[in-house]
């Protein structure tokens, strides 16, 4: 938690309140739960490119580009894309700790699903932003990937698997752990 910087660490209290939370996420982005279900699907399966190509297609479906046009912006505190996967991963709450923006190792991650299980993985998300169309998206999820290594945002943590996402738009690349 950091007041000063506008951030806050938030708990859903229930499951009447997470359930709601989760219908309010599916009504705001206009989708339907049965899409998120496919994708976390995807993620748990280590189908990480149809991963890929599902949370872009949600993000086509149902983020305005007036949403995200800010995303590399330093007065967002919250981008638009993190607060969308974040809610959209709220499902998975009983069998992992849904962690964001926590220092950890050398820095702060973006993105943590702490699996609750130790046969599970755990899942690491490091989440990339530009506007620039010259700026190749698959080269920019590598960064975030290697960052990951490099910030040791895994450090003491067992079975991780590592993903650097990178955004312009509705645009994503993904480049997962080999």
């Amino acid at each position: 938690m950091d007041a000063l910087e506008g951030r806050y660490a938030l708990r859903i209290p229930n499951k009447e309140i997470k359930r709601e939370f989760q219908s309010l996420t599916a009504y705001y982005f206009h989708t339907d739960e049965s899409s998120v279900t496919m994708l976390l699907e995807d993620l748990l399966q280590g189908n990480l490119e149809k991963f890929a190509l599902r949370y872009q297609a949600i993000l086509e479906d149902t983020a305005s580009y007036y949403d995200l046009v800010n995303e590399n912006s330093y007065q967002a505190h919250w981008p638009a894309v993190r607060t969308l996967l974040l809610g959209m991963l709220m499902p998975l709450e009983n069998s992992y700790k849904i962690i964001s923006n926590r220092e950890k190792g050398q820095g702060r991650f973006d993105i943590c699903l702490e699996s609750r299980k130790q046969d599970k993985p755990s899942f690491l998300f490091e989440l990339k932003y530009t506007k620039d169309d010259s700026v190749n998206l698959k080269k920019l999820a590598m960064q975030g990937y290697e960052q990951i290594l490099a910030k040791q945002y895994d450090h003491g943590s067992h079975h991780v698997i590592r993903i650097g996402l990178a955004h312009r738009g509705k645009q994503v690349e993904l480049y997962p752990e080999k």
